[in-house]
C-alpha cells in the first residue's frame, strides 16, 4: 500500500508511530535499533500490512485480471489506485499532519526526492484526481525504466550483453502501458477494494 493507505491504518497512533509507517519503504533490513521504539513499531506495522495485502485473495485475483505484460508491476499500480480511492475521504487536518511528518529531518535519504515531489505537487490531495493518479503511475514506471536502462548500459560496458532486467525489456514502461486498463476497469477495482479494505482496517492498532 502507499502513503494514504498506510496513513489511514495508523492515524490513531502517535506522530512517531505514524512517521514510521510513512517512511518504512525507505528503510532496509531487520535491524531497526537506530529508530525510537514508536518509529520502529510503525515500520514493522507497515511491513505487516504490506505482507497481508500482498497475500490477500483479492489482490491475487486482481493479478489474474491485468494484462500479462504488466502483471509483474501491477502491485504498484494497485497501491496508487487505493490511494486515489482513499484521498477523497482524507481530512485536510490529516493531510497537513502527514506533510508535517514527511518534512522531518530523519526521513531516509532514499525517500527525499519522492517526498519533495509529493510536497511540491500537493500529491496527497491531488490523488483524488484520476488523471493525476494515472500520470503518477506512468511516471513511476518511467523512473523504473530509466534505472533499467542505466543497468543495461553498465552491463554492456562491462561486457555483459543483458537486454532484459527481471524479465522486462529495458526500454518498456509496463506501468504506463497499464494505465488505460486501470481507467477502463475503475469500477472493478473499486469493487475489489471494497472487499479488501475491511480486512485491512481490522489490522488497525494505536502505537
Amino acid at each position: 500500500m502507499n502513503f494514504l493507505g498506510h496513513a489511514r491504518l495508523s492515524l490513531a497512533g502517535s506522530d512517531n508511530f505514524l512517521f514510521g509507517n510513512l517512511i518504512a519503504d525507505g528503510v532496509r533490513g531487520s535491524d531497526l535499533s537506530g529508530w525510537s521504539p514508536e518509529v520502529e513499531a510503525g515500520i514493522r506495522f507497515h511491513r505487516r500490512c504490506d505482507a497481508v495485502i500482498d497475500a490477500h485473495p483479492e489482490t491475487r485475483w486482481l493479478l489474474t485480471q491485468v494484462p500479462p505484460s504488466s502483471r509483474r508491476v501491477a502491485g504498484i499500480a494497485f497501491d496508487m489506485m487505493w490511494d486515489h480511492r482513499l484521498a477523497a475521504e482524507m481530512h485536510d487536518d490529516d493531510i497537513d499532519r502527514l506533510y508535517r511528518l514527511l518534512a522531518r529531518e530523519e526521513v531516509p535519504s532514499r525517500l527525499s526526492s519522492l517526498i519533495e515531489w509529493i510536497q511540491v505537487r500537493d500529491a496527497l490531495r491531488r490523488y483524488q484526481e484520476l488523471e493525476f493518479t494515472l500520470a503518477t503511475i506512468a511516471s513511476i514506471g518511467e523512473r523504473m525504466t530509466a534505472r533499467r536502462r542505466l543497468r543495461q548500459t553498465s552491463d554492456t560496458r562491462n561486457g555483459r550483453h543483458t537486454h532484459k532486467v527481471g524479465n522486462l525489456d529495458a526500454g518498456t514502461n509496463p506501468l504506463a502501458d497499464m494505465t488505460p486498463w486501470l481507467a477502463d476497469n475503475r469500477a472493478m477495482l473499486e469493487d475489489s477494494f471494497a472487499r479488501l479494505w475491511p480486512d485491512m482496517l481490522a489490522l488497525r492498532q494505536p502505537a
